[in-house]
This record gives C-alpha cells, sequence and structure tokens, in this order.
C-alpha cells in the first residue's frame, strides 16, 4: 500500500516537471517582442494615430492642458482615459489556436485597426494591428510590430477583470473623439448669457455681469428689467458648469437631409459670452417624433420628447441633445421675476 502511495506521487511529480518544461520551452519559441503589448508609463504618451480599413483616421496629441483631435479640437477626457487604461492593463490572455490562426491573420489582414503609439519620439513606439472579437466576446485579435515590421503571430488579448472585447476602444472617426462639451463655465467666468425662445418670444431674457452688478433684460424689448429675483439669477449661472451634448450626427443623416434640417425654424438659442472674450452659441431644433411617443390622450407629440438636433457654433456637424439636459438652463424669463 505504502508502495503504491508512492509511485502515485512520484508520477504527479514527474508529470508535474514534464509540463512545466513542455510549457517553458513552447513558450520560449514566442519572443517576448511579440507579446509585449502594454505600456507602464502612459504619462510618456505624446501621440497616438488610429487608422482603419474603411480609411477613417485621426491623430491625437497631448496639449498643455488637454489632448487634441487632429489639431484643432479638445479630445474627450474619458475617452482618452479609457485608451490609456487600455495601454497601461492589456495584456495576452492566450495564443491564437492553430485551427483558427489563418482565419485570425486574413480577417486582421483585411479588417484591421491600426494604432500607433509615440513616446517622445518621430517613430512610434508600438504599433498595435487590431482584429475582431473572439467567438465569446471576452478577448481581442491583435498582433504587434517590432522593429518596424509586423508579426505573424496573433494573441487573444484582453484586460484582467474586464469582461468584452477592446476593439472598439479604437476608433478613427475625429468626430467621436471631439470632447462633449457646450458649456463648461464657472459663474464668474460669464460675462453675458443671451437665451432666446423663438416660438415665445416673450419669454426670452438676456443676463449681463458688471463687475459686481448684474442685469436682467428683457429679450422682448430689450429693457434692462429693475424688478427680479438676484439670488435666483446666481443660482442659475451654476448650472452652465456641465452641460454636454450627446452625440454628433453620423451616418444616420444624410447630407442632403441634414440640409433640410437645418431650414427648420429653431426652438431655442443660447449664446454664453465669457470674460475672456469668448462666445459659445447653440441653435437647437425640434427632431420630429420617428418613435410616435404618445401623449395623456393618446395622440402623438409633434416633436421627439427626449432629444432635439442642434448646431454648435455654426459648425458644419450636427449634434443631438438632451432635453433633460437643457431643461436646467432654459427657464422662461418669469422665473426670475419678483
Amino acid at each position: 500500500m505504502k508502495n503504491n502511495k508512492f509511485l502515485i506521487i512520484t508520477l504527479l511529480v514527474l508529470v508535474a516537471i514534464a509540463s512545466y518544461f513542455f510549457i517553458s520551452k513552447s513558450s520560449g519559441t514566442l519572443k517576448n517582442e511579440l507579446k509585449d503589448f502594454a505600456i507602464e508609463d502612459t504619462a510618456s504618451i505624446d501621440k497616438i494615430f488610429i487608422s482603419d480599413f474603411t480609411g477613417e483616421k485621426v491623430t491625437l496629441t497631448r496639449g498643455d492642458k488637454y489632448w487634441v483631435v487632429d489639431g484643432a479640437h479638445k479630445a474627450r477626457p474619458e475617452s482618452i482615459e479609457v485608451i490609456m487604461n487600455t495601454f497601461y492593463r492589456i495584456a495576452v490572455k492566450s495564443p491564437v489556436a492553430k485551427a483558427a490562426m489563418n482565419n485570425v491573420i486574413k480577417d486582421i489582414a483585411t479588417k484591421t485597426i491600426k494604432v500607433e503609439i509615440y513616446l517622445g519620439k518621430d517613430k512610434p513606439s508600438k504599433v498595435y494591428y487590431i482584429g475582431g472579437p473572439t467567438q465569446d466576446q471576452m478577448g481581442t485579435y491583435m498582433v504587434l510590430e517590432n522593429d518596424g515590421e509586423k508579426s505573424s503571430v496573433p494573441f487573444i488579448m484582453h484586460i484582467p477583470g474586464f469582461s468584452g472585447y477592446l476593439s472598439s476602444r479604437f476608433f478613427a472617426n475625429p468626430l467621436q473623439w471631439r470632447d462633449a462639451a457646450i458649456f463648461t463655465y464657472q459663474p464668474e467666468e460669464i460675462k453675458s448669457i443671451e437665451v432666446t425662445y423663438h416660438e415665445k418670444s416673450e419669454e426670452s431674457f438676456k443676463i449681463e455681469k458688471n463687475l459686481n452688478t448684474i442685469h436682467l433684460i428683457d429679450g422682448q424689448t430689450f429693457q434692462s428689467i429693475q424688478k427680479f429675483d438676484t439670488n435666483k439669477v446666481y443660482q442659475y449661472l451654476t448650472n452652465y458648469e456641465k452641460i454636454y451634448y450627446e452625440m454628433i450626427v453620423l451616418d444616420e443623416v444624410k447630407p442632403e437631409k441634414q440640409d433640410s434640417i437645418r431650414k427648420i425654424n429653431p426652438f431655442f438659442t443660447i449664446k454664453v459670452e465669457d470674460v475672456y472674450g469668448k462666445s459659445t452659441k447653440i441653435v437647437a431644433l425640434h427632431m420630429p417624433n420617428y418613435k410616435q411617443t404618445l401623449d395623456d390622450k393618446g395622440n402623438p407629440y409633434p416633436y421627439d420628447v427626449d432629444r432635439m438636433y442642434a448646431i454648435l457654433n455654426d459648425d458644419v456637424f450636427l449634434i443631438y441633445i438632451q432635453f433633460y439636459t437643457f431643461d436646467k438652463i432654459t427657464y422662461p424669463k418669469q422665473f426670475f421675476l419678483k
């Protein structure tokens, strides 16, 4: 009996040793450079270039205060945070099975997202080629470039502790990278606010700050209003700290349809000028009630009750904005009167 136990233990030890050497030998056939995707010091990243198989491309560069999209627009801070976290935590989940190797390589070659990561040099320090997700959606096929040469060895990549695939984090459309902020003012930064209601002009108003005084002006007569609640006005100014749009209208609306939308009579216009001389203007336009949302009497509302189209600073692109967000700053003039 003792001999049998000794024999079993000996066999288990031998199997463990053999497995160790087999795994070590197998791993040794793959150069570390081919699977070294992560970047430990993401603070050193100063530029990211992303392109995809459709021809879309974007360049993100680190500025003094924030990241910039194609040298012109502030990047979404939350999207930059996500991609930096991805660079830092990305890890190999497993090699690609031999049976799937050819299909994966073909997929990466034809439908790839290319990501170039620069760390203060003219040449990228790392280059990713990103394919599609695994069948269980829990990993992403990726290939790493080393010394300017694209590896022929793909890996299944993931982020430990995260459930899902990674390719959706690397979008090449520059519009999706733009910061969605419209108004992000502290009250002391605001010089004037002009709110125009095109359907009810009697509710329009303008607020002006001059040194330590504040004025409320009738938007119809342009005359100063003598009796108003200054506390309500000052409280109203605080609502301009975090006003964002939902997204830029992309493929859903064709150029000719966008032109027709722009001809719709505006719902409201808000223009804010800050103490530094910069002004921001947004024009809101009703969106048709495509969802056929019904009122209390069972009749469809004339317009969408959740979202609107909008034009920001006369940009060529339409954006979506939400009533929920803009209800905070679209008070009628009567709200401020005593």
